[in-house]
């Protein structure tokens, strides 16, 4: 192992043994554990930032029962949170000599798939809150390659961990629909007497296997002709299909029951399609909305029983430019993210809503908005729900942007305010449900939009190799600055008073933990200001973070 400098027996690391943050470190402090173990097949890179996420929270609260981690027992194999990380390589072993270089800076692409396997940083590989870090051969040779991304040498530290979470968000804009039944996939048809109408299957493409029941006579032919003219496989009726994942579309004939729609719905695969094709759609059904946002469920439908068009009826990816937009709690962290994205794209919303249950962030973001400027005309509304009561808010929604939002994202991870801003879509508007929402979060959703006027729900977690690298390369062509959302740093003993902020809403931007800073414990920007005087006049207003407010913090006494 070639090194860059001499590493030490023992570290400090945020061990995550249980649920709760009574599991994370121990007594509110970082464990001190020995150097992780390597080989010549690894490298080791030590960790210069780390931001603190709301999926981190969700990891520490949820433990063994997040998806990510199902069934790991985290007291024998505990694992590290940490995945908006920017690093340094320090330790190159023979394997990989002459393919990367010592000193050379990497952030690192979260979504982790090795051999068709999801091995999320963070999650199942122990991630960034530690003082150094093991990297093996399902990072640097994933299923898409290397998953480090090189960083240049005068991009700030806190400024390349930030790219991360504003991948995310870009991310969420590039969610692409399917335009048709899964090839070679499995198809269920279920009819129900309210409102069932005559299914058009033609153009619907080639599955696997069809199984049915409960249709009428006219749409048990059309299934029929359907698996004769493409060669599927017709399961008897009354004969359990042998599927072990389920299905992975699903035709709903008529307008389901809450209790058959939820039954229906649990069972479809991860990046599955449920549609009612109805005459009775004005309906509200039980969505488990973690399963739209992990796992990229799908809801369609139609009046008119043409199941191939529903499909295709609204792929949009995109904010609609010159439309109207609301963010629902829009002035966190990363709702900062959402509006200051739409505000200064030249193809962004003409009518932006934000609101926020936090005066100070709403302050706070339009505040820094007037610093960005823009390049075109938006009229941007700011407000607190808190001093609208929910009559006149409805009132101000319906009168300020009659026909409805052409989008709608949602920053809160709340069930009754994701059903509330459903209610106020136009025809094809898109629902994005960015909150990171448990897996089996039941939320009511009106299905009548979406089956009559192809309202689009769609949900993300994470994101892809190719969006962080153009995340990281707008940020380094100086078009995107990631640190202004920076509002807090911390030392490395502060990373579990910097969960509690993030749970509490304590800051109204994203905190940063510098793993190998000390005695400056968990500080907004303004008091790191105070605290270390030498950074404050190189800050943009007096309070926003910039590579060259960082360099004289890495030269201050915090890392002396």
């Amino acid at each position: 192992m070639e090194l860059l400098e001499q590493l030490p027996k023992e570290i400090l690391s945020w061990q995550l043994k249980g649920t709760g943050l009574d599991n994370f470190g121990t007594r509110g402090r970082p464990d001190t554990v020995p150097f992780p173990s390597y080989t010549e097949d690894n490298l080791i890179a030590r960790v210069d930032a780390v931001g603190l996420c709301y999926s981190d929270i969700k990891l520490i609260s949820a433990g063994p029962s997040h998806p990510r981690i199902e069934g790991r027992d985290l007291v024998k194999d505990p694992t590290v949170p940490g995945h908006e990380v920017a690093m340094t390589i320090v330790g190159v072993g023979d394997n990989w000599k002459g393919k990367f270089k010592l000193g050379s800076r990497y952030i690192i692409q979260a979504d982790i798939y090795y051999k068709g396997k999801g091995v999320a940083f963070g999650y199942a590989i122990p991630g960034g809150l530690s003082q150094y870090v093991v990297i093996g051969r399902e990072i640097l040779e994933g299923d898409e390659g290397c998953y480090l991304l090189p960083v240049k040498e005068d991009t700030g530290k806190a400024e390349a961990a930030l790219v991360e979470p504003w991948t995310c968000v870009i991310a969420s804009y590039q969610i692409r629909a399917r335009l048709g039944v899964r090839e070679n996939g499995l198809l269920q048809f279920v009819g129900f007497s309210r409102g069932q109408v005559a299914l058009d299957l033609a153009g619907l493409g080639r599955v696997a296997e069809i199984v049915h029941s409960g249709l009428s006579p006219e749409n048990v032919k059309a299934v029929e002709d359907l698996a004769r003219h493409t060669g599927a496989k017709l399961i008897p009726v009354g004969q359990a299909p042998d599927w072990k994942q389920g299905p992975t579309d699903i035709v709903c004939a008529g307008t389901p029951d809450r209790d058959s729609f939820s039954r229906l719905a649990a069972s479809l695969q991860s990046e599955g399609a449920i549609g009612i094709h109805t005459s009775e759609p004005d309906v509200d059904l039980p969505v488990d909305v973690g399963k739209v946002h992990y796992r990229r469920m799908e809801l369609l439908g139609s009046t008119d029983g043409g199941v191939a068009d529903s499909y295709r009826a609204n792929n949009r990816e995109t904010i609609v430019a010159g439309g109207k937009t609301w963010f629902v709690g829009g002035a966190g962290p990363m709702g900062q993210m959402h509006v200051i994205k739409a505000v200064m794209d030249p193809q962004g919303p003409t009518d932006v809503l934000v609101t926020d249950l936090s005066d100070e962030r709403l302050e706070s973001l339009k505040h820094l908005l007037s610093l960005l400027g823009g390049k075109r005309k938006v009229n941007l509304t700011f407000k607190n729900p808190k001093d609208l009561p929910a009559e006149e808010l409805d009132a101000f929604l319906t009168t300020t942007y009659g026909g409805g939002f052409d989008d709608v994202v949602v920053l809160v991870p709340v069930q009754a305010i994701i059903t509330q801003s459903s209610h106020y879509l136009a025809r094809t508007g898109v629902l994005n449900i960015f909150a990171g929402v448990k897996l089996g979060t039941i939320t009511d959703l009106p299905f009548g939009p979406i089956v009559r006027d192809h309202v689009r729900v769609i949900g993300s977690s994470g994101s892809p190799l190719a969006a962080m690298r153009d995340t990281l390369a707008l940020t380094e062509s100086g078009r995107l600055s990631t640190s202004y959302s920076l509002a807090a740093v911390g030392d490395m003993g502060s990373a579990a008073k910097g969960m509690k902020a993030l749970m509490d809403n304590t800051f109204t931007g994203k905190v940063v933990i510098f793993p190998f800073a000390h005695g400056i414990g968990l500080r907004n920007i303004r008091e790191l200001a105070r605290e270390i005087p030498e950074i404050a006049s190189l800050l943009l207003d007096g309070q926003y973070w910039t590579r060259e407010a960082e360099d004289a913090f890495l030269k201050s006494r915090a890392f002396a």
